[in-house]
This record gives C-alpha cells, sequence and structure tokens, in this order.
C-alpha cells in the first residue's frame, strides 16, 4: 500500500514518519527546493541565524515538544526580560503595564470565559450560536474595552497570535481557540523556540524516513479511477493507493481535480482565512537592546507592529512581526529593511548606529503558501469549517488549517495525527 504525501511542511514530514511507522510504503513530494514549508531557517554565515517563518512554541503544545525529543532536542526558554510596550510616545512593561489597559484586559478575558461556558468542541457544533460566527473580533475587543490604552493593549497582544487585523477574524473561530487556553497557568504563550532553528528539526525528519523525498514537484492534477490515484507535477506523474494533501489552502484552490471535490470542499478551501504577515530581521554588530537594558522584545502602535531578539546563532539580530493591512503596505515599499530600520530609529536610536545589514520576507507573497498561516474568518466555523480535513475518496487532508490547534505548528503536528488514522480506517 502506497501512500503519496504532498508537502514537507511540519504536518507533511510528521504524517510520512507515521505512516512509514505503520508500515506504509510513502512517496514524498514538495515543491520547493527544502524541507520545512512556512519554517524556515535562515543561515547567512558567521553566527547569522535566524527564523524567517514560524518561530515559536507555548508551553502546553506538548506534541511538538515530544517530537523534539524524540531527536534528542530540547525546547529553549524564551528569555525573560520584560516586553517592552510602548503607546502614543508612552512607555511600559507588560508586566508594569497601564491600569486602564490592565483592567480592560480582565474585562476582555472575563467575557471571554464567560461566552466559552456555553460552547462545545468540535466549534461547528456551535449551532445555537450562529450570531458569535457572524461577528469579529475586533467587535468583541471595542464593546468590552474602556480606554484607548486598553483597546490597544488587547488588539496588539491578539492580532500577534491571529496574524491579521481583528475585523478579518470571527469571533466564534477565535472563541473555539480561546477554549484551549482556559486551564493555562503562567506565562504560557511563546515559550520555547527551537535551539538552532527548525530546520535542524526538519532535516532529522527528513533522515528518519526510508523514503527518498522529491524536490520542485509542483502538485496541478489529482486524478481517480478505480485502482487510484495518479499525481500529476510538471514533469511527472506517480501512482499511489491514496494521497494525503497538506498543502496551505491557496495553493491547494490551483489543483485540478478529476472527478471534482464536492461543492461544499471546494467552498471549505477558498473561504478559509490567510493572515498576513511580514518579517524584517537585521543584523547588528552588538546587541544594544541588552546594553540599554531590556531584551528587545517590544509592542508598538508604529508601523513595526512588534520586535524580539529573533538571533539563534552568534551575531545579533532583532525581528519585527507586521500583520495585517499594515503588512500590504510594507510590501509595496522598495526597501522594506531600510524603511524599517528608521521606523526602529525612531523607538531606539541606537539602531542605526549599530546596523549591519538586514533581510526582508514576505509570506503573503509566497508563491507556494499566499499568506503565513489560516485563520477563521467570520461565518467560515458554521458554514466550512466541518469540511475542510474532510477526506474525499482516497484524497486526505491535513495542514494546521485541518485542525483544532488552527495557525499552530502544534496544529500542523495534530494534523498528521488525525490524517493517519483516517488512512489507517481508510485502507483496512
Amino acid at each position: 500500500m502506497t501512500i503519496g504525501v504532498v508537502g514537507m511542511g511540519m504536518s507533511g514530514l510528521r504524517t510520512a514518519m507515521l505512516l512509514e511507522g505503520r508500515g506504509y510504503d510513502v512517496k514524498l513530494f514538495e515543491a520547493r527546493g527544502r524541507p520545512g514549508g512556512r519554517l524556515h531557517t535562515i543561515d547567512e554565515g558567521h553566527g547569522t541565524l535566524y527564523e524567517a517563518g514560524g518561530e515559536w512554541i507555548d508551553s502546553d503544545h506538548f506534541r511538538i515538544i515530544e517530537l523534539l525529543k524524540e531527536f534528542d532536542m530540547e525546547p529553549e526558554a524564551r528569555p525573560t526580560w520584560p516586553q517592552r510596550v510602548v503607546f502614543r510616545g508612552k512607555t511600559a512593561t507588560e508586566d508594569e503595564i497601564w491600569n486602564n489597559a490592565l483592567e480592560d484586559d480582565l474585562r476582555v478575558e472575563a467575557a471571554a470565559r464567560e461566552l466559552c461556558r456555553d460552547l462545545k468542541a468540535p466549534a461547528w457544533a456551535n449551532t445555537d450560536h450562529a450570531e458569535l460566527d457572524q461577528r469579529t473580533l475586533g467587535d468583541f475587543l471595542r464593546e468590552h474595552t474602556q480606554s484607548d490604552e486598553g483597546l490597544w493593549w488587547v488588539t496588539a497582544k491578539y492580532r500577534s497570535d491571529e496574524g491579521d487585523d481583528l475585523d478579518k477574524i470571527g469571533l466564534l473561530g477565535w472563541l473555539s481557540g480561546y477554549m484551549n487556553y482556559l486551564d493555562r497557568e503562567g506565562d504560557v504563550m511563546s515559550a520555547y523556540r527551537v535551539p538552532g532553528g527548525f530546520r535542524g528539526l526538519c532535516e532529522k525528519m527528513v533522515a528518519s524516513l526510508r523514503t527518498t523525498p522529491c524536490y520542485g514537484a509542483v502538485l496541478h492534477k489529482v486524478s481517480q479511477d478505480e485502482g487510484g490515484l495518479w499525481l500529476h507535477f510538471e514533469r511527472s506523474k506517480e501512482r499511489v493507493d491514496h494521497v494525503v494533501l497538506t498543502l496551505p489552502p491557496p495553493a491547494l484552490e490551483r489543483v485540478i481535480f478529476e472527478p471534482a471535490l464536492t461543492v461544499r470542499k471546494r467552498c471549505a478551501v477558498e473561504a478559509c482565512g490567510m493572515s498576513r504577515a511580514v518579517k524584517i530581521s537585521w543584523e547588528f554588530d552588538r546587541a544594544w537592546w541588552i546594553d540599554d537594558g531590556w531584551g528587545g522584545s517590544m509592542l508598538n502602535d508604529g508601523p513595526l507592529q512588534q520586535t524580539w531578539d529573533g538571533g539563534l546563532g552568534e551575531s545579533p539580530v532583532m525581528t519585527a512581526y507586521i500583520c495585517g493591512s499594515q503588512a500590504a503596505e510594507w510590501a509595496r515599499l522598495g526597501d522594506p529593511v531600510m524603511a524599517g530600520l528608521y521606523e526602529l530609529h525612531q523607538l531606539c536610536p541606537q539602531a542605526s548606529e549599530h546596523f549591519v545589514r538586514g533581510w526582508w520576507h514576505d509570506w503573503v507573497t509566497d508563491k507556494f503558501a499566499l499568506g503565513a498561516f489560516s485563520h477563521l474568518a467570520p461565518r467560515y466555523v458554521l458554514e466550512h469549517m466541518e469540511a475542510i480535513a474532510l477526506p474525499e475518496s482516497r484524497i486526505h487532508f491535513a495542514g494546521e488549517h485541518t485542525a483544532s490547534w488552527v495557525g499552530f505548528i502544534e496544529g500542523a503536528v495534530e494534523s498528521a495525527e488525525r490524517v493517519v488514522k483516517e488512512v489507517e480506517a481508510a485502507t483496512g
């Protein structure tokens, strides 16, 4: 029994590992020339190492943490420096945030917890809460905050998680994810990174496989007959018994299916929201933010939105993360790296003095992703979410967009575990 796996991001690699572990023959395909997909560690040499894509692991993302341990890798704890917060020229830290912002944050949390009391899993089972699916997270935050500082603070925090403007995020979808957080204690969010970056983990996963991956394989068509499937690539086609597609939804839209996917599935794929997010990374000749008494992590109301110490090697690197409509504006600039350095200089004048070089990574226009990760748009949960992961005959679907941990690396691993059980059930 041969199973094709298309896409060598985290979900595809984990799927291939689990399938081989259960005795299946696997054929593994990747459009890029490297494994990892939207996990992309950049090594510029001379100790300059950083993540251009997915980076952080929450402390209760047990699947990805256990996967690291399988390869004798220990997650690296985030530095404990308090995050700097800048709003309208006023500076604070996250552990000493302004009282009105803290009060608004607590109001939002209390209101979210109250709504979650009446919700159930899976998210699409909440048909009696259709009004929540029609509302946006932005509406919810405006309703439960009373100060400008508080509205900005909660918006900045949740925008970072969702990767887009919060009027693009459905309230029911967000609450279904918030339910994963209800039992959390302490500082859980973005608690860990992978030492040396995700590239090392992905390479170890590839090395553990019996199959030899095929790179540069851009899937164009999937055709079925009574005996199995043909996977049609630019220069070849491959025969498999079943296939697991882990492509992001916009890439999946470009694949031709014969026979066609059901209308329900096609609508779910087309309606799946993709977050607009970009990264800018700058190398400096010294970690001036450490000298200045803070760790580089900052939320601000300027164009850069968010920064942190992004260095994974010896060279000092600071990374900025920008989401939503502002990310689209950055993409139109002629030199986002230098424009970003200018904005950073306005907040931290030392930046220009110690700048060495920089890089720009735009996941919105990346031709194999067309977005950083998925999110649950208004009306998506009740109209489409149930269908996104359902198999169609011998075709199976995985990826973070098919998981309960939507948008997270944990969700990619979760989807692999689910789809392998699905394949086993289908193949007897």
